[in-house]
């Protein structure tokens, strides 16, 4: 599959007036009244285009940030054409060359994969129809395979997919979707492919933010408060304006930056500018949790069945518990950045995001211009999880390249990425249940504060449930993170479950699938981790370090066994080994899932262990990887997983269930090793109780 995404080439709309062929394009929704199948070709919502040379392109409003989402999308298309994947060419992140943003995750297989397989097995229903009118007979008398529309009684007569598009402009208005393949038959989708950008990050080809050099291109600093919610009163900027190299120092309101020839003026301009600020107030992070608790507003009522403070009453036994999670950073490896450059009476920005259309209408808003005027092309990501939604860089970069009128780039600093963007929220969980006197789950009753519902479902079977999420006011800035309340929400429910396991001396794999008797998919998991692992019953703490752990996110279902060492003097948590197993529908890429999930793994080691975002008075303390540690190579686990196709559902989302299930895992498994509970993330070091 060429990869030629990344580079700005033809506009999308240039590619359609000037390409005979076929053009497949439907939105959510039915299509508007009285539009033409010629006004068609230039809307936003073309997802496929097969040009007279018989090779596919694929459009789609979405980012490559390290799914391997290009290479399972062009293995969808191909498969409904019947192409080989390097006949496809998938663009991404580009306003302008793909379809109208939609309500989408990024890279959800299960939303954008199903768009491109629909738009594909379109054109070929398309040019099957073409053939059977050419031959006059019916259309399933007709084959499409390897590229080729052919009679059925006689493959002899055929057509290459180039040569029936050839000359035509034929579009396809998609309002009945046609067939897809089923799994049985798919030849390419299930395929363990290599990605397409793969040779290009690891020999340095691939273009990010930094490696975008344009005409008359210069670097800006912006300035920062010295700590939260503080106010610019006054400032001189006089010394950075004569500072060697400076182009302009910009000031609008509270937005002033510098914009030099070279980064390092621009960053000694920036330093000699003198400001003062009115710092606001700040409760200590020590009274964080009970900050949240006092100002929780009831959200969303997310379960309600049966009568909990009945069965609560009624119970044998009472099992009640709060866990925490503190505040998380994104920590990519790449910092947030942009470049903006005035082209005729439009803006185009070259951002890492994973939000492009987000960024147009932040920058059209800011500008005030129509979005239209605005294009954005996301450059390859060296990391995202959720933190480059967010749009300020791109807005930044806009602005200073229309006063100078040049090309700006704007790239925060190590410590600006760490302390001024959103963080992954706190969150507090409350449990209480109550168990029969055979153990059985009678009674859950959970409160989650801040970070949302998501995650939260029980998974395990009680008559009497209740699930309440609460808004609270939150002391640092929080958005989307990779899982997002998923992890906390997982960490609680999971430690808990094991907690009463325990306490009722049943062994902990044994109580899930006892309660797991309504979902045959969860347990087929559980059953086949415990399999793999070689589980023997047992009833912890047994010493040994092992624990037990389930997830559910985004439509993937997970279950994990964690073996952890503790080092008894210093309390240091080493994970040796994870068994994961994982079910999450039709697999296209069975390596490149495997990749995603092993990668959440180790990510989610950070959260589990060491990483924690300190603030005190406002001031961000964890500004640079030493003093806020991401996991590395070495503390990289042995890591065997086990994929559980089920074709009959589409691909589901690919690592975020094995992420939110690592962290109550390895708290199970510290447990088990010294018998005293850890109810809060970071573990960092523990001590035997």
């Amino acid at each position: 599959m060429t990869d030629r995404s990344d580079t700005p080439g033809l506009t999308r709309r240039e590619f359609l007036r000037l390409a005979g062929g076929v053009v497949v394009l439907f939105s959510i929704g039915a299509p508007e009244a009285g539009a033409s199948a010629a006004a068609s070709l230039s809307e936003p919502n073309a997802w496929l285009a097969i040009g007279e040379d018989g090779n596919a392109t694929v459009f789609a409003p979405t980012v490559e940030v390290g799914q391997g989402l290009r290479i399972s999308l062009a293995q969808m298309a191909a498969e409904e054409l019947s192409l080989s994947p390097d006949m496809v060419q998938v663009i991404l992140g580009d306003t302008d060359r793909g379809p109208s943003e939609v309500n989408l995750a990024t890279g959800a297989l299960s939303t954008i994969g199903a768009s491109v397989r629909r738009a594909a097995a379109d054109a070929r229903e398309l040019l099957a129809h073409i053939a059977a009118d050419r031959w006059a007979v019916e259309r399933a008398q007709v084959e499409v395979r390897d590229g080729r529309v052919m009679l059925a009684a006689a493959p002899e007569r055929s057509f290459s997919l180039g040569e029936l598009a050839k000359g035509q402009r034929l579009v396809r208005r998609s309002q009945q979707p046609a067939p897809l393949k089923p799994s049985a038959a798919c030849e390419v989708i299930g395929r363990s492919l290599p990605r397409s950008d793969g040779r290009s990050h690891v020999t340095g080809g691939a273009r990010f933010v930094a490696d975008i050099r344009l005409p008359n291109m210069v670097y800006a600093r912006v300035l920062r408060p010295p700590c939260l919610d503080a106010s610019l009163v006054r400032f001189d900027t006089r010394a950075a304006a004569v500072q060697p190299g400076v182009i302009a120092v910009v000031e609008e309101g509270d937005f002033i930056a510098v914009v030099a020839a070279e980064p390092e003026r621009a960053e000694r301009a920036l330093r000699s500018i003198q400001a003062t600020w009115e710092e606001g107030e700040h409760a200590p992070m020590s009274a964080l949790y009970q900050t949240l608790r006092s100002t929780a507003k009831l959200e969303e009522r997310v379960a309600a069945s049966g009568d909990v403070e009945a069965a609560l009453a009624a119970a044998r036994h009472g099992f009640s518990a709060s866990y925490r999670t503190a505040f998380v950073a994104h920590a990519p490896l790449e910092t947030h950045g942009a470049v903006a450059a005035l082209e005729g009476d439009r803006v185009v920005v070259y951002a890492s995001t994973q939000r492009p259309f987000a960024h147009r209408r932040a920058v059209a808003e800011a500008l005030d211009m129509k979005p239209e005027r605005v294009r954005v092309i996301a450059t390859a990501a060296g990391g995202a999880f959720g933190g480059k939604d967010a749009a300020d860089v791109s807005v930044a970069a806009a602005r200073l390249a229309r006063v100078v009128g040049r090309p700006v780039m704007v790239v925060q600093t190590r410590e600006e990425e760490l302390a001024w963007n959103d963080f992954r929220p706190a969150a507090l969980v409350d449990v209480r249940c109550g168990a029969a006197a055979d153990g059985r789950l009678l009674a859950w009753d959970c409160d989650i504060f801040n970070c949302g519902p998501r995650g939260s479902a029980l998974l395990y079977d009680t008559s009497n449930l209740r699930i309440r999420s609460y808004r609270c006011a939150s002391p640092l800035p929080q958005g989307p993170w990779r899982g997002n309340g998923g992890q906390a929400n997982s960490f609680a429910r999971e430690v808990h479950l094991d907690h009463i396991a325990g306490e009722l001396g049943e062994d902990p794999v044994a109580y899930r699938l006892r309660h797991l008797a309504q979902d045959d998919s969860m347990a087929r998991v559980v059953r086949a981790a415990a399999q793999r692992y070689g589980w023997q019953d047992r009833v912890a703490p047994t010493g040994l370090g092992v624990g037990f752990a389930c997830a559910s996110d985004g439509g993937s279902i997970v279950a994990e066994i964690a073996e952890v060492e503790v080092e008894r003097t210093s309390g240091a948590v080493r994970v040796r080994r994870v068994i994961a197993a994982y079910e999450g529908g039709l697999v296209v890429n069975p390596d490149g899932l495997r990749n995603q999930i092993e990668g959440a793994i180790v990510m989610g080691l950070g959260p589990t262990l060491r990483e924690a975002v300190r603030c005190e008075q406002g001031r961000i303390l964890t500004r640079s990887f030493a003093s806020y540690p991401i996991p590395t190579f070495l503390d990289t686990p042995a890591l065997d997983v086990t994929i559980l196709p089920n074709p009959d559902l589409p691909p589901q989302a690919g690592g975020n269930a094995a992420l939110c299930a690592i962290a109550p895992a390895v708290a199970n498994a510290v447990f088990d090793a010294t018998g005293t509970r850890f109810r809060e993330l970071p573990l960092g070091r523990v001590r035997a109780g």
